[in-house]
């Protein structure tokens, strides 16, 4: 019956391994169904719909236009002849259709520069469309690392209450007995108390690091979660090869360099409207008129005509070279940004690494200080069943071994973060 009971355990504990959450499929939910990456891939969509010939001015328009207008005004007409003719509520009808097509085929080149600035806007979308999703997925994987943080540490701080609840049956046994005092079993009452707080605390967060979680995978807040049990170990890295990946692919330094690219094609745009424009037209219509008094009774046409158009810019209050202006600003501030953008890549690389080798070695010295306080607790502990030592050094035991696993979870959770934010600068976390 035991064997029963024993291999039905591993078959549920098999099944809710099976049904964790791993962090790739954190990912993979989250950039599906987030919704602040639904949002942007939206706006990233809305930028390529605007990036056509049309939009820039390259293609000619065709619309097709009438009018039919009556006009009963009092008309009186004098003639070279000395005739007169007068005529009240002289009715006049004109009946104005047509098919018109215009075609700018030479604007000073702006035409040319608008489509590269739509095309280059249209990247500047898909770039900002990968900064959400970077920038998502790292919060859900620093949430589900946190989350896994969490229980470790809630296991941590449970053992630490077995350990109370253990050192608080030893000193009431030894006060029934008549080793031990009252105040002994007092003060462990406390400390069992103490401990037993602090993993609601644990559990309050791990609660609130769940909901979270949830949130970022754009799902029920309430939703069951089960991750890992261990936070993984951080893959190893180099310096320079980081550093050459995040000059080449990192998404902030890469819109900064689209930012300067749109702002010197704003440029030229507005440089093209202030040479000669050659338009093309063409129409296709039909007018008839008639009127009550007058040389015609009735007029009729229909047909073509076409022709070219030139428009030669003068002057225009001044706002062609105020908006020239402002355009070399814009473009100068773009330059700037880029070149802020570059320099804060850089100390932001360093920054991180700085973080990534200091966790690896923080990871290293605190194993081998929980090595030494899991050995101390043990003996504290036997020690303590015989008399040996007091409760206040067998409090003070316990407290550094809990103190130890958990600035070991501690260190482990940020190194992993560390790792997660240098892959983030280097453009490979997505």
């Amino acid at each position: 019956m035991r064997a029963l009971t024993t291999i039905a355990v591993l078959l549920l504990a098999a099944a809710a391994a099976a049904q964790a959450l791993t962090a790739e499929e954190a990912v993979r939910i989250a950039v599906e169904r987030n919704h602040g990456i639904r949002m942007a891939r939206l706006d990233a969509r809305s930028a390529e719909l605007m990036n056509t010939a049309g939009n820039a001015g390259m293609l000619p328009t065709v619309d097709v236009v009438g009018q039919y207008s009556i006009d009963n005004s009092a008309t009186t007409q004098t003639f070279f002849s000395g005739e007169v003719r007068e005529r009240d509520n002289a009715d006049q009808r004109v009946l104005d259709a047509a098919v018109q097509l215009n075609w700018t085929v030479f604007d000073g080149l702006s035409m040319w520069a608008a489509k590269d600035r739509l095309e280059a806007l249209e990247l500047i979308g898909r770039t900002q469309l990968r900064q959400r999703i970077e920038a998502t997925v790292y919060e859900a994987l620093a949430t589900y690392y946190q989350l896994v943080q969490l229980r470790r540490a809630i296991a941590v701080q449970q053992e630490g209450v077995r350990i109370s609840r253990e050192r608080f049956g030893i000193a009431q046994a030894a006060e029934r007995i008549g080793s031990g005092s009252g105040l002994q079993v007092v003060q462990a009452r406390l400390d069992l108390s103490a401990d037993s707080a602090a993993v609601l605390d644990l559990q309050v967060q791990e609660a609130a690091g769940a909901a979270r979680l949830n949130a970022l995978l754009g799902r029920d807040p309430a939703t069951p979660v089960e991750v890992a049990a261990e936070v993984p170990a951080p893959a190893p890295m180099d310096l320079a090869e980081v550093q050459q990946a995040a000059r080449q692919a990192n998404s902030d330094l890469q819109q900064a360099r689209q930012q300067r690219i749109a702002a010197d094609l704003s440029v030229k745009e507005l440089r093209g409207v202030l040479l000669p424009q050659l338009d093309l037209f063409a129409n296709y219509g039909y007018t008839r008129s008639t009127s009550a008094v007058g040389i015609l009774q009735s007029n009729q046409a229909l047909g073509p005509d076409y022709g070219a158009r030139v428009r030669i810019p003068l002057f225009a209050g001044l706002q062609g070279r105020s908006a020239m202006q402002v355009a070399k600003v814009e473009r100068e501030r773009a330059e700037i940004g880029a070149q802020q953008a570059e320099l804060g890549l850089e100390e932001s690389l360093l920054n991180a690494w700085t973080a990534y080798t200091t966790a690896g070695r923080r990871v290293a010295l605190e194993e081998q200080n929980l090595d030494g306080a899991r050995t101390q607790s043990t003996v504290a502990l036997e020690s303590y069943r015989l008399g040996a030592i007091t409760a206040v050094e067998l409090r003070e035991v316990q407290l550094a071994l809990v103190s130890a696993e958990q600035r070991l979870l501690v260190a482990r959770y940020e190194a992993k973060l560390a790792e997660l934010q240098l892959q983030w600068l280097a453009g490979r976390l997505v």
